[in-house]
């Protein structure tokens, strides 16, 4: 077995962050961070928006829908009680207000919360900083929350603590915690959000084709491995974080029910396309898929909009956040010829009729991976030189580091590489493993990359690195 934690080597190098070609120059703006919201908080926003000028960024002092970032102050109160059950709820959730106040839309990523605590996060076990941070979100309706820890003396920054939706909670700690945080938060709003931006093609495969098709049935067989191994954990209801009141009006409203972790993808050459798990935005449970829980994707070029094919007389559920980078990874491999064996199923052939990507299938899981066996799966660490921090799931940049990453394994570009397994660790949030059409790959899509996993990785669902 392989040691694959992340080393302090593999920490986000100290360079302009400006220098990167995805960086832009961002309009920002802070409500509220003054002394009310904490003599810490305010100092700390001081540095922040100063680090923000001095990287070329304009910090706005009025905004209508026209900022990349909102920072918004709220404030925790201090108590005996852990800071989970101190975290306020209001109605509406902070948030809400402030997007409704400055014109952006409910929900949007723009906006992060800031908010002065006592207490430090770093020393805490990964499960409980997810918690927390999680509880923060659904009571302020904010994908990002930065809690900024007091020291004993007025205005003292312990460290500063970003927590994404995902489950990241990277740390920083003086002096540096300004400069780091601001190229976090750079990197978060330089990500754009393209997860709501597809297309559904009506009545675009017969429903014959569909009904043929294996991959319902072999994506729900996966999603139960998946489940039964723990890469996929249950459904969390949005009413484990918020009061009744307020899960009602965020089903009602911003159709926020429950969140659904994970994602599995494979190709079908019979329709020559992508079938992936629906988005658990649609009460999708990916242990337990049904047949109209997995949505067809077209294999267009990944600058093109991404096309939903709907089986002929049905109306498709929109695809899991990280189809677009699925997509994107798909054309940065090569491509293989397939052909249908005897027994009926697609297999590697240099005749084949069919020309597929060599990624065959895959997975997405919200782990962390402690030592993979390098001889069984090869393991592409991140590209911290060009992408230093991680980028949220479903956004254009998210994408582009998974092509990054394909285009540099080995096993995927050398065709003499027996390895049939590829993984890279997600900063912050997960892994992304994937399967090649190899000789010898087990028939069943998934099948073997599953048994790897249970008996080649380490993996742990309890924690997952937090590299600065």
């Amino acid at each position: 077995m392989t040691d694959t934690s992340l080393s302090p080597a593999a920490s986000a190098p100290l360079h302009d962050l400006s220098a990167l070609p995805w960086w832009r120059p961002l309009l920002v703006q802070a409500v509220g961070l003054d002394e009310e919201a904490g003599p810490t908080l305010a100092a700390f926003g001081r540095q922040l928006l100063t680090a923000f000028e001095e990287q070329g960024h304009t910090v706005m002092q009025h905004s209508h829908g026209d900022v990349d970032l909102l920072l918004v102050a709220a404030r925790i109160p201090d108590g005996p009680a852990p800071l989970r059950d101190r975290l306020p709820e209001r109605m509406p959730p902070l948030a809400v207000a402030a997007c409704r106040e400055h014109g952006l839309r409910v929900g949007s990523r723009q906006v992060v919360i800031l908010a002065e605590i006592p207490e430090r996060l770093s020393p805490l076990p990964h499960a409980q900083v997810v918690e927390t941070a999680r509880t923060a979100m659904a009571r302020t309706a904010a994908p990002k929350i930065l809690f900024v820890s007091r020291g004993d003396r007025p205005g003292q920054i312990t460290e500063v603590t970003f927590c994404t939706m995902e489950g990241g909670h990277p740390t920083e700690t003086a002096p540096q915690a300004a400069d780091r945080m601001r190229d976090r938060l750079v990197a978060a709003a330089c990500a754009r959000d393209i997860c709501d931006a597809y297309q559904i093609v009506p009545d675009a495969v017969p429903a014959r084709t569909w009904d043929a098709s294996p991959a319902p049935a072999q994506l729900a067989r996966a999603g139960r491995t998946m489940g039964e191994l723990g890469l996929l954990p249950p459904p969390t209801a949005i009413g484990r974080y918020v009061s009744a009141e307020l899960a009602r009006l965020y089903e009602q409203y911003m159709g926020w029910k429950r969140m659904s972790e994970g994602m599995l993808f494979l190709i079908d050459p019979d329709l020559d396309a992508l079938v992936v798990s629906a988005s658990g935005s649609w009460d999708v449970d990916k242990r337990s898929l049904g047949p109209d829980d997995v949505t067809i994707v077209a294999l267009d070029p990944p600058d093109s909009p991404l096309r939903v094919l709907a089986p002929e007389g049905r109306h498709p559920l929109g695809p899991s956040v990280e189809a677009w980078e699925v997509r994107a990874f798909l054309h940065a491999a090569p491509k293989v010829r397939v052909t249908r064996t005897p027994s009926g199923v697609w297999a590697p052939h240099p005749d084949g009729e069919r020309e597929v990507p060599l990624i065959r299938a895959g997975i997405h899981a919200h782990v962390g991976v402690e030592r993979a066996d390098d001889a069984h799966i090869e393991t592409v660490a991140p590209n911290r030189d060009l992408f230093p921090y991680g980028f949220g799931c479903g956004s254009d940049l998210t994408a582009q580091v998974a092509a990054d990453t394909v285009r540099r394994s080995h096993a995927v570009h050398h065709p003499d590489d027996p390895r049939r397994y590829v993984r890279w660790p997600m900063l912050y949030h997960g892994e992304m493993a994937v399967e090649l059409w190899k000789p010898g790959l087990p028939a069943e899509p998934l099948s073997g990359l599953l048994d790897v996993f249970a008996t080649s990785v380490a993996f742990r669902t309890d924690h997952i690195e937090q590299p600065v």
